[in-house]
């Protein structure tokens, strides 16, 4: 049992990393191709798209209205799919990861061809899924689309770290930080992918996951 429990967060803390990873890649692709649209940064999607709802740019607001409804959808239809799953250890991350690798093939597919709306409307649902299924690293709870939260803990514990001498919260400081500079790695990279075509970083954001799921297929038990 306690082998399994060790595997377990194992494979959940190399996913959330992945997830911080990925989260960053998207949001750099839809904020520079979709004017300023984020995927996983909901609270700069709001206040992009309450400025534009309040400025009179309805049409413009739109396409983050659509991004708000994908991720709220995600996160309901994910912790559905969490609850369905929450007895089948480690082992579920497969079924978690081809669901993500099926949608990231057909996203990537008809990119071009399904307009701005129901691209961020399916990226926001994308989002959703994630920051629902992965947000452990070791045993710190992290969100990993959503950076203000995780450096406003981060910063707490690295209080409680210097004047309170707390070595587990000087390990969560370490843990949020790492989060941190890897959603800022996931977004360079977003942004370096699409120097050679903007279609290119959703195929590369399908590619990662494929990786990823092989890697659990061939995972032993």
């Amino acid at each position: 049992m306690k082998q399994e429990r060790t595997e377990y967060d194992k494979t959940l803390t190399v996913l959330t990393v992945f997830s911080i990873f990925l989260m960053g890649f998207i949001d750099a692709f839809t904020f520079i191709t979709q004017d300023g649209l984020f995927a996983s940064a909901q609270t700069g999607n709001i206040v992009v798209m309450s400025a534009r709802l309040f400025s009179g740019d309805f049409l413009e607001a739109v396409v983050h209205v659509a991004s708000f409804v994908g991720f709220a959808v995600g996160a309901f239809l994910a912790q559905g799919i969490v609850m369905r799953f929450k007895d089948h250890g480690w082992r579920k991350y497969r079924t978690y990861l081809f669901l993500q690798v099926i949608f990231l093939m057909f996203v990537a597919l008809f990119q071009e061809v399904i307009g701005a709306y129901a691209l961020g409307f399916l990226l926001g649902l994308l989002a959703g899924y994630e920051l629902t299924v992965f947000r452990k690293i070791q045993t710190t709870s992290i969100n990993n689309g959503i950076m203000t939260g995780n450096a406003k803990n981060m910063m707490n514990n690295l209080y409680l770290a210097i004047f309170h001498n707390d070595r587990a919260a000087l390990s969560t400081f370490v843990t949020l930080l790492a989060g941190l500079l890897v959603f800022m790695l996931g977004a360079g990279a977003g942004a370096f992918i699409l120097l050679f075509g903007e279609h290119w970083n959703l195929w590369a954001a399908f590619l990662l996951n494929l990786i990823f799921y092989i890697w659990l297929l061939i995972k032993k038990d």
